[in-house]
């Protein structure tokens, strides 16, 4: 019986461990540009999770950086970290029980607005015709 209880704790142990999110579940040595950019999220209302404590450490390697108010944070992208694979470790803060980790999604810069251009002439009556002399004076010859 007490080895079955032992048993059960270290399985449990073990099944905790493998629920944790690696750093190559994100990035492998392809991936493009020198950081990639996370979001911890709420897994019952997929809400973004402020101040989360995200440790990524493996052998000599070790990061902790702490979640934004939008739920993101970044690691730089490194052979090194992705050789080690490191476990992220979240911890979470008071209120929040569940967690989901993923790559946050790129932001797509909208190019600056047009200036508005004429198509098409402007409608309505044409302009009077110019006039080279006034009415009653005399045009000169000379």
């Amino acid at each position: 019986m007490r080895l079955l209880v032992i048993a059960s704790i270290l399985a449990a142990s073990l099944c905790g461990c493998a629920l944790r999110p690696r750093y190559a579940d994100f990035v492998t040595s392809t991936t493009a540009g020198k950081q990639a950019t996370f979001v911890v999220t709420d897994a019952a209302t997929n809400q973004p999770v402020p101040g989360a404590k995200v440790e990524v450490s493996e052998g000599k390697n070790r990061l902790i950086v702490t979640t934004a108010a939008d739920g993101t944070f970044t690691l730089p992208v490194e052979k090194k970290y992705v050789d080690e694979n490191p476990v992220m470790v979240v911890t979470l803060p008071r209120g929040f029980e569940a967690y989901r980790v993923a790559l946050a999604p790129a932001v797509v810069l909208a190019p600056p607005a047009a200036e508005p251009t004429l198509s098409t002439p402007p409608q309505g009556p044409p302009p009077p015709p110019l006039e080279t002399q006034d009415a009653g004076v005399p045009a000169s010859n000379g």
